[in-house]
């Protein structure tokens, strides 16, 4: 094994066997070539040459495609992150991530594909069907495990620089609601369809979530652990309630140590691998924005929560209110609020109970763009670009939502009188009841 030493090095020869692999190379050849190179390889390296396809023209979506065969390239090399003792508390972001995952990988492993064997083998509509239906349902509720990994921990690596890995991981994990959505229905038809097909959309739908669980643990988590400070777990923590949990109840509360904090203050910044990625992270940036057309984060710090002036109003031309009736208002309102500024940064979004779409307070200052699956990016980018341009004021969309809620969307240019574009107010409303009304009704 002549393994290479220099970073550089490294890199090229892991782009060089990424690329053999899309441009559809054969998958063992590949892992000779890997496993004649390297001893190990840190997931840094992994997503910074990922990055670095993105970056010179690949679909993220390409990749995307690839990511099991990525996963499996690499599985047995991957170098174990450092562990963290506050990983392991109850209530910390990745314990419970991890717990989640144990209960997914046991409702697959002990209840879902047994009794997807045993209905095989009996057949008709019996116990076993019943429960592979109730579990199936269960499985569905991983969309609050993605939603929460989607709007918590991707604007924390995008804070670092970390952006090729959401852009993938974000695309697989659409991929999977639809696994398992499909394996839904078809157990719930009437009559049932072929036995075969059945176990094929079971068995792709659990494939591909405890893929995922491999990439989360072995690949998001340690990449996660040499850039994250206590403080931004703290954050994560903070916004989790908001979006919930699968299968699990809401974990206990969990708050940094004033030594872990001061630890993480004192720590030196340039730890090898840390320095390494970021190195990485900010050659490739530019590149990313040309190709993509996408412009990359500024990332800035939430602000803190400021006490507000109870006697302070605001001038809204046409009446004054103060902060305390203006936030009241806005939790009222039956819409979904969010504004993007000029520079396609989200700024602000309306706090109301029961939210269309998840939003947090990680994703202030983050591109609007990385808010967003790579699927729906183009559309996004279209519409906003229409905005600056001055070509277009007001894009409208509706839709059904999970087969339940019928949604109406709206993305409205906000200018000056002058036209100047000051950003995008996003208006989201649920219009199942309204749709539902009939004849009339006076006050």
């Amino acid at each position: 094994m002549t393994e290479p030493h220099n970073l550089h090095q490294r890199q090229q020869q892991l782009v060089k066997i990424l690329t053999f692999l899309s441009n559809g190379g054969n998958f063992d050849q590949a892992k000779q070539l890997f496993d004649q190179e390297f001893a190990n390889v840190d997931v840094a390296e992994i997503t910074a040459a990922e990055r670095e396809l993105i970056a010179n023209g690949l679909d993220p979506r390409e990749i995307q495609k690839l990511c099991n065969v990525h996963v499996a390239l690499f599985k047995d090399a991957i170098a174990p992150g450092k562990p963290t003792a506050a990983f392991d508390t109850p209530g910390h972001p990745v314990y419970t991530l991890k717990l989640e995952n144990k209960i997914i990988d046991s409702l697959i492993n002990d209840e879902l594909l047994p009794c997807l064997k045993k209905w095989q083998q009996d057949g008709g509509e019996n116990e076993y069907l019943k429960r592979m239906q109730q579990a199936l349902k269960d499985l569905m509720t991983i969309d609050r495990h993605y939603a929460r990994k989607e709007n918590t921990l991707f604007p924390l690596m995008d804070k670092y620089g970390i952006t090729a890995p959401p852009k993938v991981m974000w695309g697989v994990d659409d991929d999977i609601r639809g696994y398992i959505k499909k394996a839904c229905q078809l157990v719930d038809q009437q009559p049932l369809p072929d036995k075969y097909v059945i176990e094929a959309a079971v068995e792709k739908a659990t494939q591909e979530v405890l893929a995922m669980i491999v990439k989360e643990e072995d690949i998001m988590l340690p990449m996660l652990a040499e850039v994250a400070t206590p403080a931004d777990w703290a954050r994560v923590r903070a916004d989790e309630d908001s979006i919930g949990y699968t299968l699990i109840s809401p974990p206990i509360n969990w708050q940094p140590t004033e030594q872990e904090l001061t630890d993480a203050a004192n720590k030196p910044t340039n730890s090898a691998l840390g320095q390494q990625f970021n190195e990485i992270a900010k050659q490739l940036a530019a590149t990313d924005a040309q190709v993509n057309q996408i412009t990359q984060p500024n990332h800035q710090e939430p602000a803190a929560n400021l006490p507000v002036d109870p006697q302070a109003r605001i001038d809204l031309a046409t009446g004054q209110l103060s902060p305390e009736e203006l936030i009241a208002i806005f939790k009222l309102l039956p819409v979904d609020l969010t504004f993007v500024d000029a520079a396609d940064q989200v700024r602000w979004y309306s706090d109301i109970p029961d939210r269309i779409f998840p939003r947090t307070k990680s994703v202030i200052g983050r591109s609007v763009y990385n808010c967003h699956p790579p699927k729906a990016q183009p559309k996004v980018k279209k519409i906003l670009t229409s905005f600056h341009e001055g070509t277009s004021d007001r894009e409208e969309f509706w839709f059904s939502l999970h087969g339940e809620r019928f949604i109406h969307l709206e993305y409205i240019a906000v200018r000056r009188e002058d036209g100047t574009y000051l950003g995008c107010l996003e208006v989201g409303q649920d219009a199942t009841y309204l749709r539902s009304l009939k004849d009339e009704k006076h006050r």
